[in-house]
């Protein structure tokens, strides 16, 4: 029988830039984190910069997604970069006031120190014409135990945007 567990919540009273989760047990065989939040960009869709452990270094991570909105599908895929970026959510920009979207990345083998972290994402909303839906993919190219989650949006979170991360054990 599976368990999921719920590690940490939380849920923002005022915009913030970052939101950190830490102490993070090692525990559990995998970790899924689960995000309703809005982005205060207003120049284009918002989306969620995952640091693990605090790691900025540029080389140890990379990232791919597909999306589609309306008409419009696309994929792209980064290298090396500093930090692990899952697409998209709705902003000031492109949808209507109040609309949150929804994000679930789950983060496989965390504390399996012979293995490389792996996440899967998938994330949409709907609303002033910029419907989207994206599924995405990360590595984290370390094999040390992540204690720690970092969240950045492209400018601040949202008041009301709601961040809960979970443990999942075989028994």
């Amino acid at each position: 029988m599976a368990v999921i567990e719920a590690i940490a919540t939380t849920y923002l009273e005022a915009d913030v830039v970052t939101v950190t989760m830490s102490g993070i047990p090692g525990t559990y065989e995998h970790l899924q984190l689960r995000i309703s939040a809005r982005s205060t960009r207003t120049s284009s869709a918002g989306w969620v910069r995952l640091g693990p452990n605090g790691d900025t270094s540029t080389g140890n991570k990379s990232h791919h997604r597909m999306q589609g909105s309306a008409t419009t599908a696309s994929a792209v895929a980064d290298a090396s970069t500093s930090s692990l970026i899952f697409y998209h959510m709705p902003s000031d920009y492109d949808a209507d006031a109040g609309t949150y979207g929804g994000m679930v990345i789950d983060i496989l083998d965390y504390a399996n120190e012979n293995k490389n972290t792996t996440f899967q994402q998938v994330s949409g909303w709907a609303g002033q014409g910029a419907d989207y839906v994206v599924f995405g993919s990360g590595l984290w190219a370390a094999t040390t135990t992540m204690t720690s989650i970092t969240l950045d949006s492209t400018d601040a979170w949202t008041r009301g945007s709601e961040f809960t991360l979970f443990g999942l054990a075989s028994s």
